[in-house]
């Protein structure tokens, strides 16, 4: 690397500080939702979203480490765990079951707008927003953080 390259030091550590946190936020969010699922109870969603909601936990665990591991994925991994995260999230708990195009047992529906929307209430509407919003400021952060190491 060439000696006279100089880096935005200050604007890569402000954003490296917000990814930190953000990934904090999101990872309690979807701690929360867990949570919620577990007061409903697990046989509330169909099979197929309880293995898909372990994985997306799973990939967050990983997502956070690599974040705090300060890895040169860590942009990366924020973008594409926040936003993949608030697409299939939605996709699952907010359209309706009528919307959800894949066949049999991988339909990934545990929607709470459509029947039987087991034990939901206002609770589960707050985690599932939170859980959202969070992250799609993950994905935002780590964009952000990739923008201000360029």
């Amino acid at each position: 690397m060439d000696a006279n390259m100089r880096f935005p030091t200050e604007r890569v550590d402000s954003t490296d500080f917000n990814l930190r946190r953000t990934a904090l936020i999101f990872a309690a969010a979807v701690l929360v939702h867990g949570g919620d699922h577990l007061r409903r109870g697990l046989d509330a969603s169909p099979a197929a979203v309880v293995v898909a909601g372990t994985i997306q936990a799973i990939v967050v665990v990983i997502a956070v480490a690599v974040v705090f591991r300060r890895t040169r994925w860590a942009a990366y991994a924020a973008m594409v765990t926040g936003f993949t995260s608030a697409a299939l999230f939605i996709y699952a708990h907010v359209l309706p079951i009528d919307a959800h195009v894949l066949p049999g047992f991988w339909t990934l529906s545990d929607s709470f707008v459509s029947e039987p929307h087991t034990e939901v209430n206002w609770f589960s509407w707050v985690t599932a927003v939170l859980e959202i919003v969070t992250g799609i400021v993950f994905g935002v952060a780590g964009a952000r953080a990739l923008r201000a190491a360029e």
